[in-house]
């Protein structure tokens, strides 16, 4: 099994996955009560996706008077900045570190005839995982004027249930919760209320990308080169590369991944640094999972080194 990923080094940490797969044909989804035959130009998606990504990097890296300045101006009036940075400062104490956010559905609508502004409406369903917060979903209401130009937040809404009070739930009163809470989240699979997002099976790649077919032709190759240096970690072997700023580490005998191959790259994307995971794992389906959202953790806490210049 073979995963590939690309994290960005912002808080955020799935802008990457706000973006449409690469190749994937364009699907559009437009209300019925919007303008006849109108649909959204590829502008005014990027424009869309760009302000979801820095508003969403914004609240989760704590800059909540950035991300206040992404709310249109009636929403403003209606939410004043000390209540919009206390529910903030809320969620964040609660949920903890990002490790992913990702869009299930956008429907656009052009001047509906309920809206209280003409313009052009995205309607951004989400769901997100954090260090405390397994089960997560909501939706934000972006907006553009008939002018056109830049697009703002209108609407947000969180829905949440923390581990540790899901933890002390009975199972019975958990799934009840969460299929109430969730109910609240415009598109939200109900196949989800039972199995959350962490659990969700993880996307893998054709082939193998780390540039060898099995994890031992990996090693071995790395052995081979003089400039690679080897050390020992609780049981991982692991090989830094110093020449493409690269880490390897591989799996312990013994492990539920075994055999299996990590590569972390720190990258330049787009003037930043980001940090680019590939996976080769031969062991089970579920295994290579729980492997590489281990890793995903890990690199959250990386990426946020990687951004402090630590």
């Amino acid at each position: 099994m073979t995963f590939a990923a690309l994290l960005s080094a912002t808080p955020v940490g799935a802008a990457h996955a706000l973006a449409p797969a690469s190749g994937a044909p364009r699907q559009v989804n437009v209300s019925s009560d919007s303008a006849p035959g109108w649909i959204p130009s590829t502008e005014q998606e990027d424009a869309a996706r760009k302000t979801v990504t820095a508003f969403l990097a914004a609240l989760d890296g704590g800059r909540t008077r950035e991300a206040y300045g992404f709310l249109t101006k009636e929403h403003q009036s209606q939410l004043p900045y000390d209540a919009f940075s206390r529910t903030a400062d809320r969620f964040r104490a609660d949920a903890g570190d990002v490790v992913e956010r990702r869009i299930t559905t956008v429907t656009w609508s052009k001047d509906p005839s309920a809206a209280p502004y003409p313009g052009v409406y995205a309607a951004i369903d989400l769901v997100s995982r954090f260090q405390r917060v397994d089960r997560h979903c909501g939706y934000l209401i972006l907006h553009q004027p008939a002018t056109g130009g830049a697009f703002h937040v209108m609407r947000q809404e969180d829905n949440y249930i923390d581990n540790a009070t899901a933890q002390k739930s009975s199972k019975a009163e958990l799934d009840a919760t969460w299929a109430r809470l969730s109910a609240n989240c415009p598109n939200f699979a109900a196949s989800q209320t039972d199995a959350p997002q962490v659990n969700a099976p993880l996307p893998e790649a054709t082939e193998s990308t780390i540039g060898y077919a099995t994890v031992a032709a990996a090693l071995e190759g790395l052995h081979r080169r003089k400039d690679i240096e080897f050390s020992t970690r609780d049981g991982w072997t692991v090989a830094f590369d110093e020449a493409s700023s690269a880490v390897w580490s591989f799996a312990p005998p013994g492990h539920p991944a075994y055999p299996a191959a990590v590569k972390r790259q720190a990258v330049e994307v787009d003037g930043g640094t980001s940090l680019r995971m590939q996976v080769l794992c031969e062991a089970d389906k579920a295994s290579c999972d729980d492997l590489v959202r281990s890793f995903q953790d890990l690199n959250t806490r990386m990426e946020q080194s990687l951004k402090s210049g630590r």
